[in-house]
């Protein structure tokens, strides 16, 4: 048994926020001829579930940059949570410097009312201002984010703390640089956290324990498979870990040169059905070395 992990958002998801037909026709290729497709995102997995339902798909889930596995039929068979003393702390330090924040559980995702204004009001100011491509890239993208399922806004950071559910990952955000960078050094250096990113306007905190590469592991485990020839393909800084975990590690056309750079293919765009030609691309592959 072998696998292709594939990321969502700039890999899987075009500009639309969907899955395109070709894309949807070479996952269900993949899956006849035996591979297991799972889909390994920064996302909870409600968002996902509905994404793939409306596909058409039936993939294992790695949510939350890895601190959740779903099973085809929707079980939680793994979650690696953050103790709530440290998501406590966390949200205090990034409230007191006014952050825009998220917080994901297996049932919402929670951010303050007012933040959530705040930020998206950022957001259209950016895209509104006579500004280089990239800027406006980055707000665009940073508003498909809001096109998330499952947000539950709240008055206050205690409100979230409240909540009986578990915590699984926290996501901050900032067109600031510096401001953004200062946030990164401050967690990256907690033992017991980790810290990626999924686009340049944030970072993402789970348990230290909680990587896609690490859940993909795990998973390949559970199955009794192997990830020795197995395919990964993604965008960004949050899927380094799984690409060092496989054999056939592909990085997008519109990801950085960073992330090209430890990859050993770069295939088409996330708008030119890019997960569609890397995955025909590694079943030839495949086939041909058996």
């Amino acid at each position: 048994m072998s696998f292709i992990a594939i990321d969502l958002d700039g890999t899987l998801l075009n500009d639309q926020n969907e899955i395109s037909e070709e894309n949807i026709k070479a996952i269900q290729s993949a899956q006849e001829k035996g591979f297991e497709v799972v889909i390994s995102t920064g996302r909870a997995y409600f968002d996902v579930q509905m994404i793939c339902e409306k596909a058409g798909i039936s993939p294992f889930v790695i949510g939350t940059n890895g601190a959740t596995i779903h099973a085809k039929n929707g079980e939680c068979i793994s979650s690696i949570t953050l103790a709530k003393d440290c998501v406590e702390s966390i949200l205090q330090w990034l409230d007191e410097r006014n952050y825009y924040y998220e917080v994901f559980t297996d049932q919402a995702i929670y951010a303050l009312k007012k933040g959530k204004q705040q930020f998206s009001n950022e957001i259209q100011c950016l895209k509104s201002a006579e500004l280089d491509t990239d800027i406006a890239d980055l707000a665009k993208e940073a508003e498909r984010q809001f096109d998330q399922f499952g947000y539950v806004l709240v008055e206050s950071y205690h409100d979230i703390l409240e909540q009986a559910e578990e915590f699984n990952n926290i996501l901050a955000c900032s067109f600031d640089k510096v401001k953004l960078e200062e946030a990164r050094n401050q967690f990256k250096i907690v033992d017991e956290l980790m810290v990626v990113s999924s686009a340049d306007h944030n970072i993402e905190i789970t348990n230290k324990r909680a990587t896609k590469g690490m859940a993909l592991e795990k998973l390949a485990f559970m199955l009794n498979g192997t990830l020795e020839r197995a395919m990964a393909i993604g965008d960004s800084n949050n899927d380094i870990s799984m690409f060092e975990k496989v054999g056939y590690n592909v990085a997008m056309g519109n990801a950085k040169d960073e992330i090209k750079a430890v990859c050993i293919m770069t295939t088409l765009t996330n708008v030119e059905n890019g997960v569609a030609y890397a995955i025909s691309r590694y079943m030839e592959s495949f086939a041909a070395a058996k």
